[in-house]
């Protein structure tokens, strides 16, 4: 069954019905103001308001629902993300709550989690000079500084005593090595012409393999400022949790710092990335090796490279609703970055 099988009211039936199974006897939840957010390129946003009867008294709550697109830019499994993301709860690691998984889309029509909605905005310029949620310079310094400090307690998270690896996979090489692979396995499925550019890049990244961290951590994938609710100037919420996977830290630091997202991530004159790299050194013991960030740079703009052809694939073959992004300018990104690491 996919969302094009079911109307609007159907939808908010099988919600109302999915509400009902999950609730205490006699809730009867009420689901209004259910609609689609954006076109998400890995998961659909659906915001919605219920309603419903607890302890006596009616109650209304504001609601998020993500269910998979019919064609996803990177598939993952909806348990992981939910069991992960229900795990993150008692810490002070400031992700979404969730409630309730569809995890086969038996009742939504795809796989589905429903969690809480939040207050805030998340912008990827929010840091850059045009200023799109109007903080302050001030506030501005401050949500770049939290931003730091949150990457530090995630990657100081203790993930055997949050039983994160029976919740995921854990690496069976080297994460580097592992990460590497399994890209270059995406670039094979989703090519649908040679790509001599990126088959470059990747025996660059073979030769150049870091050595494995001291210990796994927690990554987030896809740690940056447009995945983050900034509500009254401050940092509120981290979103977008689908990619996350246990690693090295430096991958998210490689992704964080990438030149492809520096303009984003930093503000010339307060916040560079040396200072950012010292703030997160001071705060989780990880020293951080030149030559190894050089290599998660490259491959996080290798993976978005590969995400791009992935869009290209499924909007030529599988009727996606959302054009890729332009694999050319990222093809020739990733080269740049490999000549340059190779002049030193």
């Amino acid at each position: 069954m996919s969302t094009e099988e079911l109307t609007m009211p159907e939808l908010t039936d099988a919600l109302r019905v999915f509400l009902s199974r999950h609730l205490a006897p006699g809730a009867d939840p009420e689901i209004v103001a259910l609609y689609r957010a954006g076109t998400g390129s890995s998961r659909e946003n659906w915001p919605f308001d219920a309603t419903w009867t607890e302890s006596g008294e009616r109650s209304t709550h504001r609601l998020l629902m993500r269910r998979d697109p019919t064609s996803a830019v990177v598939d993952t499994a909806r348990s992981a993300e939910f069991h992960l993301l229900a795990a993150l709860e008692v810490t002070a690691i400031p992700a979404p709550r969730v409630r309730w998984l569809d995890d086969e889309g038996a009742d939504l029509a795809r796989p589905t989690m429903i969690g809480d909605r939040y207050d805030g905005k998340a912008h990827r310029g929010v840091l850059r000079d045009k200023n799109p949620l109007h903080l302050t310079a001030g506030q501005q310094l401050t949500l770049a500084q939290d931003m730091c400090d949150v990457l530090g307690r995630l990657h100081s998270l203790d993930i055997d005593e949050l039983g994160l690896r029976q919740i995921l996979p854990v690496p069976a090489s080297s994460p580097a090595e592992h990460e590497l692979e399994r890209w270059i396995g995406e670039l094979s499925s989703n090519e649908l012409e040679p790509q001599p550019g990126l088959r470059l890049c990747a025996e660059w990244l073979r030769d150049h393999l870091p050595a494995a961290p001291d210990r796994l951590v927690l990554v987030h994938g896809d740690f940056r400022p447009a995945n983050v609710l900034v509500d009254q100037g401050e940092f509120g919420v981290l979103l977008d949790w689908e990619l996350a996977r246990l690693g090295d830290p430096l991958d998210d630091l490689g992704w964080y710092t990438t030149p492809l997202y520096r303009g984003e991530h930093f503000i010339p004159g307060q916040w560079t990335q040396e200072e950012f790299l010292a703030r997160y050194t001071a705060r989780t013991g990880i020293d951080v090796s030149p030559a190894a960030l050089t290599f998660w740079q490259i491959l996080s703009t290798f993976r978005l490279a590969i995400i791009a052809l992935n869009g290209v694939r499924n909007f030529c073959e599988l009727g996606s609703d959302r054009p890729a992004a332009p694999v050319d300018a990222l093809i020739a990104k990733v080269v740049d970055q490999v000549l340059a690491a190779e002049k030193g």
